[in-house]
């Protein structure tokens, strides 16, 4: 009698297994042609998303390798240009510099600009120095590079140009331990021509206290401090 009810019992679990087993052979059929109807719908959006993610890597390895051989141009003009000048040629060099400095798709246009500024002052033409230093002002140049071109705008006309407006040219750089040295030197002179020299020692002795200074710029600026200061 018990081994009946045991065998019974065993049916029940086989044909419980046998419902679960049919059950999940429909749901994967079910999944398979739902799969398929995706598929059949939607195939050719895979297909383009994955044309598209083709396309736009070889874009982007074209335009690398463009933009290298765009940068190896220009350096190799930049540095014969150089060197022309250096050779005491800048005649043969300036074409190639102006070339540069109005065309270029690289950081050499704003180097360029550069150099013809310094031509220019080098070869006594103030006026087109400082129309080529301001244009590297206006640029979209690196950040150091904007800074020396305002300061050597501001040198080349620190005995002659209106104090006032140079020194707010120059007074961003008052805070910045990397050009303080050379633009305290220039607002010493600016202070100095506008009979200003209490401002020119409150300035000093602020740059002073910047940190991170070098020992070279904290001797300048100790220098000229004494210099207001004996006068």
């Amino acid at each position: 009698m018990v081994k009946k009810e045991k065998d019974c019992k065993n049916c029940e679990n086989c044909k419980k297994y046998q419902e679960q087993a049919f059950e999940l052979e429909v749901d994967e059929d079910l999944q398979q042609e739902r799969l398929n109807q995706f598929w059949k719908k939607y195939s050719w959006l895979v297909y383009t998303v994955v044309v598209l993610i083709l396309a736009a890597t070889a874009g982007i390895q074209l335009y690398h390798s463009w933009r290298m051989k765009v940068r190896l141009a220009e350096s190799d003009a930049y540095e014969n240009a150089v060197v022309q000048i250096f050779s005491q040629k800048p005649d043969e060099a300036k074409p190639a510099l102006v070339e540069l400095a109005n065309n270029g798709r690289t950081g050499y246009k704003y180097l360029a600009r550069l150099e013809l500024a310094g031509l220019a002052a080098r070869q006594n033409d103030p006026e087109t120095a400082l129309k080529e230093f301001k244009a590297l002002m206006d640029s979209n140049a690196p950040e150091s590079l904007r800074a020396v071109a305002t300061l050597s705008y501001v040198g080349h006309q620190v005995d002659s140009g209106d104090p006032k407006e140079l020194l707010a040219q120059i007074e961003p750089f008052l805070d910045n331990p990397a050009f303080v040295g050379m633009a305290a030197e220039l607002a010493t002179v600016l202070y100095v021509r506008d009979n200003r020299p209490a401002d020119a020692q409150k300035m000093l002795q602020k740059a002073l206290s910047l940190p991170n200074l070098s020992e070279a710029v904290q001797t300048r600026l100790k220098a000229l401090t004494q210099m207001i200061e004996s006068k």
